[in-house]
């Protein structure tokens, strides 16, 4: 059969998945794949799986292409990433089963572990492979199956439109995320920077746009939306965040909408080009340190993700609103959520991201923004 996909079916010992993950040569996070939503409770089940020698359903890895000058090859988690990952906490030492870590093991558990035999499916798949980003989706059809917003993170990978948002959302970094340097397995090595492989990004980002977007992470606005209680630790791992920076960009660009309908118009339309997206960071990030200038109050309502989207686009849309004094912006929100009538409440509270309740919550901030001060 044309096109037929080649895989092999084998099985690789722990302590040879664990040195991949140490030297980079395996990637766990990949540019398609999700963040790490398993618990604890998930994580610690698994590992006493592994312990008590009992079977678990294969992983499944791509190989890139092979570097003949170096003899070396890189490969990437297309499915298996949550129980990679808890292996590795474990023997890493931030994982306890029954108030044990792998280091608390007698040297029989520990070579026992190391040396279980995980069942692998390896693709020959290169990273650019569209087939690639086909079986991941196919694999999470089920059990933890992806949210909205992690298939189209993995669809529209190499989208401008989608950078600018992962940006704009803390999801991208101006250095490699520290991976743990496992040494002897089970040390406690300083952590160090380890560059990715092939699989990090996805090649279909041009150099010259990865750097400017690398280059213009971690600013203001996504500093905010870390910091501040907006997001819970679960909404972060299902990339709450990057949808609301997605809808918060939309919004600045064409106004109200119902739910997330103007999206996907969006990441097709700016897919390869997007023009704004200078001013985009420029308006939000000013935007993000007007707010953090306001001083308000850690338990104010406009922390609240409704509330919050909503003062974040009407300072944007309208810069006037920024000419102020942040202080005085503070007092007249803090006067109107001490005042709050029951119809913005209701807005705040029911169908939220419909457009009539966006509507209705823009108009009514807009103006106490515009109010003199009480």
């Amino acid at each position: 059969m044309q096109n037929e996909l080649k895989y092999t079916v084998r099985s690789r010992e722990i302590v040879d998945l664990a040195t991949a993950m140490k030297n980079s040569s395996l990637t766990l996070s990949p540019y398609f794949q999700r963040n790490l939503v398993w618990r604890d409770a998930h994580k610690r089940d698994f590992i006493d799986t592994i312990l008590r020698g009992y079977p678990f359903p294969q992983i499944f890895l791509a190989r890139g292409k092979i570097d003949v000058e170096n003899m070396t090859s890189s490969q990437a988690v297309v499915d298996g990433q949550q129980r990679l990952n808890a292996i590795r906490e474990f023997i890493d030492g931030k994982l306890e089963v029954d108030g044990k870590s792998f280091r608390d093991l007698t040297s029989r558990q520990k070579e026992d572990f190391l040396k279980y035999e995980v069942p692998v499916i390896d693709f020959d798949l290169e990273a650019g492979d569209p087939r690639l980003k086909d079986v991941f989706h196919r694999l999470n059809r089920t059990y933890y199956a992806l949210s909205a917003i992690e298939k189209l993170a993995s669809e529209y990978s190499a989208s401008e439109f989608l950078l600018v948002a992962r940006a704009l959302a803390g999801e991208i970094l101006k250095t490699e995320v520290p991976i743990e340097e496992l040494g002897d397995v089970g040390s406690e090595d300083d952590a160090e920077t380890i560059p990715g492989n092939m699989f990090s990004r996805d090649p279909g980002i041009e150099e010259a746009t990865w750097d400017w977007i690398v280059e213009n992470a971690e600013g203001s606005f996504a500093t905010l939306i870390r910091t501040e209680a907006i997001f819970t630790t679960f909404e972060f791992d299902r990339k709450v965040p990057l949808m609301f920076s997605l809808n918060v960009i939309c919004t600045y660009l064409a106004g109200y909408y119902n739910r997330n309908d103007r999206v996907r118009k969006f990441l097709d339309e700016k897919s390869e080009v997007f023009p704004e997206k200078k001013e985009l960071f420029s308006v939000l990030n000013a935007t993000a340190d007007f707010i953090v200038q306001m001083n308000l109050n850690k338990s104010s309502m406009w922390w609240n993700k409704a509330n919050f989207f909503t003062l974040v686009v009407e300072l944007a849309r309208l810069p006037k609103l920024r000419e102020q004094a942040p202080v005085d912006a503070g007092i007249k929100l803090q006067v109107m959520e001490q005042n709050l009538s029951s119809e913005y409440s209701l807005a705040a509270r029911e169908a939220v991201n419909n457009r009539a309740q966006r509507d209705l919550r823009g108009e009514m901030v807009r103006s106490a923004l515009e109010a003199p001060l009480p």
